[in-house]
């Protein structure tokens, strides 16, 4: 394990490069000692990257990740090599050339024209906006498609997105995984627990592989720029859908072939409007808010054990809590805790729930007592 003590590591220039592998028993990391707190940044342009991945069987976890550059670059990190894991960044203002190129905040080898056949790749918890947005606007047009949230473009088995919160993404979709070359290829990959929203084009979509599991993401308020779905996959790809919460998608909700279109949603899903307040402690679609699940949510419990999801949630939380799984990124931790009245006759009280989630937030409410 390689630590990295806090602090902002400007490339120039050049990349910052891991090229050399660990094995199948023990995994090279590299990590920030303190999530969050080491920014790696570089002020390339072009078909270039800010982290190449190139090793085999590394865990990258931890870090800022942009580039600093006014023209702009395709790549945030790049992955060239199976068994890797993403966990935990946090990847923006990632602005690509929108040519046909393509990139994205995290991208794995592979194109429309080859398929790379890179597997076993995890990209977890990490938080990815502004990919071609400058000023709260999508920088490239409208036809631009290449360009992606997270590009899992391969058509290799055991790829796992989870618990990613994506949005205001431009010239492609949220997540994309699979690759057009095989489309039939049978994989076990998952795609679970995300929350995408705002994006200029769709939410989630996978152009192969048969066995995937698209299951507990939370895709609203997507297709902006251009009316693509919440949820689009080729025809004929047999893919397992379990408990999305899907909402508002400009092309529609699922796009399950090429070409068409529908705004309903599956009977075990769920469509909740987020401006309503039930659904996130603060809702705000320009990607300032708090998107853990409020007290009550509608996503709470409501997710599905296929897949399987993640055994973790975007804060490191175990998964499950409580009765099941819930939809989205976050895992609630929150136990009502009642407070039993004293023993001393009393006509009124309070009653006080806390949630585990937010503990500076108490939720009160006057309860009749009657002595026993």
């Amino acid at each position: 394990t390689v630590q990295v003590a806090a602090g902002t590591y400007d490339y120039g220039s050049s990349a910052a490069r891991v090229m050399k592998s660990g094995d199948t028993e023990k995994y090279i990391t590299i990590s920030c000692a303190t999530r969050g707190a080491c920014k790696i940044q570089n002020s390339v342009i072009g078909n270039r990257s800010v982290v190449n991945l190139g090793g085999s069987y590394i865990t990258f976890d931890g870090f800022e990740i942009t580039n600093t550059s006014s023209t702009g670059n395709n790549l945030g990190v790049y992955v060239t090599a199976s068994f890797v894991n993403i966990t935990h960044n946090t990847i923006h203002h990632i602005e690509t050339d929108c040519g046909p190129n393509g990139g994205g905040g995290i991208a794995v080898a592979g194109s429309g024209s080859a398929d790379s056949g890179i597997h076993n790749i995890t990209i977890d918890a990490n938080r990815i906006y502004d990919i071609n947005y400058r000023n709260g606007s999508p920088s490239c047009p409208a036809r631009t498609v290449q360009s992606d949230g997270i590009l899992v473009e391969t058509a290799g088995t055991a790829n796992r997105v989870m618990n990613n919160i994506v949005d205001h993404t431009a010239g492609g979709w949220g997540i994309l995984v699979g690759n057009s070359n095989n489309t039939f290829n049978s994989v076990n990959s998952v795609i679970s627990n995300n929350t995408v929203f705002s994006t200029a084009m769709g939410g989630i979509i996978i152009m192969s592989g048969n066995g995937t599991t698209i299951s507990n993401n939370i895709v609203v308020n997507t297709g902006q720029l251009r009316g693509r779905c919440g949820i689009t996959v080729p025809p004929r790809v047999t893919v397992t859908y379990r408990s999305n919460d899907l909402w508002n998608n400009g092309g529609g909700n699922y796009c399950p072939e090429w070409g068409t279109s529908d705004q309903s949603v599956h009977s075990n899903d769920i469509s909740v409007d987020p401006s309503l307040g039930t659904t996130f402690v603060n809702w705000q679609a320009d990607g300032s808010g708090d998107y853990h699940e409020k007290l009550g949510s509608p996503t709470i419990d409501k997710g599905s054990s296929v897949g399987p999801p993640p055994t973790t949630d975007f804060d490191g939380n175990p998964r499950p809590h409580g009765t099941g799984y819930d939809i989205g990124a976050y895992e609630s931790q929150t136990d009502a805790i009642a407070i039993p009245p004293p023993e001393e006759e009393s006509s009124t009280g309070t009653r006080l729930s806390i949630d585990v989630d937010h503990p500076d937030i108490y939720i009160s409410e006057i309860v009749q007592r009657v002595p026993a």
